[in-house]
């Protein structure tokens, strides 16, 4: 059984958004979610959000000490490099997105926000496919809240119902709160790391969470247009096929390879 946490970061005023997973053997996330809620409560901290965590005056840290927060970051970081079997982030330019896209198109592969989680499924299911692993039934969080995360539930949901042999197999799939949930917390921290990243050229969070010991296992699939273009002109194909009455024509739903 495989665990996923899906999160969501955007800086103010930045027309990019990062969606990012976490992505581990069940029994391992449960590990991570006992270890994370201990130091938590050690340090007198409610819960990690990598945009407070350095700051002063945040209520989820009581007015601890910056070297506490040093030592807490540190120690968070370490359950995810030796539990997690590895991250995934999609960024897309939520401006770009919609210059690009029809209405038809988001009404199908959704907001910029759910058509980001549909690319880190997608890299999820690929990389599952390399470790021989596509076939274990995977448990999906999304944090609740967002605007679109609804949308992304009915991805999952539709995805479920087709029962299809190919692609990842859904079990469990919901929403969460971050407080609530270290798994959420923890592509938090990844989210926040990538955004940071391709907004100001560098990120702390992500340089200690990918060493070069752990490089490999964060995956990144930058913004490119032509994911989006490719996309139509795959719609457009089936379209043609089913139009002309061509055998092998795919329903819509269908054409989510994930």
């Amino acid at each position: 059984m495989i665990d996923v946490g899906i999160d969501e970061s955007k800086f103010p005023a930045s027309p990019l958004i990062v969606v990012s997973a976490i992505v581990g053997n069940t029994a391992l996330m449960r590990k991570l979610d006992a270890e994370w809620k201990r130091d938590l409560t050690e340090s007198g901290v409610d819960y990690f959000h990598a945009k407070d965590h350095w700051n002063g005056s945040a209520k989820a840290y009581h007015g601890i000490s910056r070297d506490e927060r040093e030592r807490l970051l540190a120690r968070l970081v370490g359950h995810i490099q030796h539990r997690f079997c590895f991250g995934a982030s999609a960024i897309v330019d939520e401006t770009e997105y919609k210059s690009v896209s029809s209405e038809r198109f988001r009404s199908q592969y959704g907001s910029a926000y759910g058509f980001a989680f549909q690319l880190v499924m997608t890299m999820i299911l690929a990389e599952l496919i390399k470790q021989g692993r596509n076939n274990q039934p995977v448990n999906v969080l999304v944090e609740q809240g967002h605007a679109n995360a609804e949308q992304v539930i009915g991805f999952i949901r539709d995805k479920k119902h087709l029962n299809s042999p190919k692609g990842l197999r859904a079990n469990t799939y919901g929403l969460g709160g971050k407080k609530d949930n270290p798994i959420l917390q923890a592509a938090d921290l990844l989210a926040f790391g990538v955004c940071e990243l391709e907004n100001n050229g560098e990120s702390e969070f992500l340089a200690r969470l990918a060493l070069p010991k752990y490089g490999k296992r964060s995956l990144k699939l930058p913004w490119d247009k032509s994911s989006v273009e490719a996309a139509v002109g795959d719609i457009n194909w089936n379209l043609d096929r089913m139009k002309a009455g061509i055998s092998g024509a795919k329903r819509h739903k269908e054409l989510v390879m994930w």
